[in-house]
């Protein structure tokens, strides 16, 4: 499982995940303690410094994926 450098202009957390979106969501639910509106998130798996090949989330598309996989939970009837 790849290692992802996430930060947010804020804070920051090295976690592991199987794509860059799954460590970003990782670390709003479970690292973060607030949440940028409005803001971006920036994952690498070279470290906090920039790099090109960066990837970028907005803070409402990871709002979004986070709200649709809640749904699709309920819908499977996952209470969890």
């Amino acid at each position: 499982m790849p290692k992802y450098y996430v930060r947010d202009g804020v804070e920051k957390a090295i976690v592991d995940a199987d794509t860059e979106l799954e460590a970003c969501v990782k670390c709003v639910l479970f690292f973060f303690n607030s949440f940028v509106v409005n803001g971006f998130f920036v994952i690498s798996e070279r470290g906090f410094q920039e790099h090109e090949e960066d990837k970028v989330y907005s803070s409402s598309m990871i709002l979004d994926y986070i709200s649709e996989k809640q749904k699709n939970r309920k819908k499977d009837g996952d209470s969890s």
